[in-house]
């Protein structure tokens, strides 16, 4: 039996809106957390295929426990083919 390769991180890129003026993020994490209207969720690598409108925060999680985050009002997210896109202040 062939065991498959599992992708251990995820690409993530984070856009902000041209109006706010703020830097993204681009660059691996091993998860990425939000909120949206049924509550928090997790994406990690390997997800299912996913959009979701999220709200208030979003953090991405980095190797050695590092993290990125970001506070707003609301965003979207996208995840297809282990690639996370994130589109806040919209």
């Amino acid at each position: 039996m062939k065991l498959r390769n599992v992708e251990e991180e995820i690409f993530v890129a984070v856009f902000w809106s041209p109006f706010i003026g703020k830097i993204g993020y681009r660059g691996p994490a091993v998860a990425i957390s939000s909120v949206n209207k049924i509550g928090k969720f997790d994406i990690l690598p390997e997800h299912t295929n996913f959009i979701s409108l999220i709200l208030k925060k979003l953090t991405i999680h980095l190797k050695e426990k590092k993290q990125v985050e970001y506070e707003f009002k609301r965003g979207v997210l996208e995840v297809s083919d282990n690639l996370v896109k994130v589109f806040l202040g919209i």
